[in-house]
């Protein structure tokens, strides 16, 4: 299942196409190297990315003193960067619809075991979603925490995002796990943090 969920969040070919037209579209001047960096990929690769979507004739290369090279958007470019704007816009409407028919399968399983006061563990776009979907219950959210230290004490959804110790403290009935991505290394985390709750 993990396995799953790495594919899920790997961005693809296309993904990245899409964000380095928009990059590109954006600061036709920025370096291989700034694009490497911004998203996180090796420069090898960003060069074979540069490579392609030059020879698919979706950018054009234009070099200026000293040693630099622009890249420009072609017409072919513009209607790539639309057409793959549209693709993922409408797969973000699947996931999230796919994403509220799990967390609602899930929080009925909550409520119909009797669980009243739910505590989030794990920031994310997820989380919003089950936030919205857990209006619809009689279920209470108490608390949201994470095991990022960078987004405790932030506030959120009108609380303020604690630590695991924090949120345990609230004795929620049950901690629903709101990170698809870090799923595993959160339920690890809190099956040896907070045995006497519901996961």
């Amino acid at each position: 299942m993990a396995q799953d969920y790495d594919t899920l969040f790997k961005p693809s070919e296309r993904m990245r196409d899409l964000q380095f037209l928009e990059e590109i579209e954006q600061n036709p001047k920025i370096s291989q190297r700034e694009l490497s960096h911004k998203f996180g990929i090796a420069l090898g690769v960003t060069n074979a990315c540069i490579k392609r979507m030059a020879r698919r004739g979706l950018i054009r290369l234009k070099g200026f003193p000293p040693r630099r090279i622009a890249y420009y958007l072609t017409p072919k470019g513009f209607t790539e960067k639309s057409k793959l704007m549209l693709h993922f816009f409408s797969y973000n409407i699947q996931h999230y619809a796919e994403m509220k028919k799990l967390v609602s399968k899930k929080l009925i399983e909550m409520e119909q075991s009797g669980i009243k006061r739910v505590a989030f563990f794990g920031v994310s776009d997820e989380m919003e979603i089950a936030y919205i979907t857990l209006q619809g219950s009689d279920m209470k959210l108490i608390g949201i925490a994470d095991g990022d230290e960078d987004k405790q004490g932030t506030r959120l959804l009108g609380h303020k995002v604690l630590s695991l110790g924090e949120v345990k403290d609230l004795n929620p009935d049950a901690i629903l796990i709101t990170s698809m991505q870090q799923q595993l290394v959160y339920a690890k985390y809190l099956r040896i943090s907070a045995e006497s709750i519901q996961i």
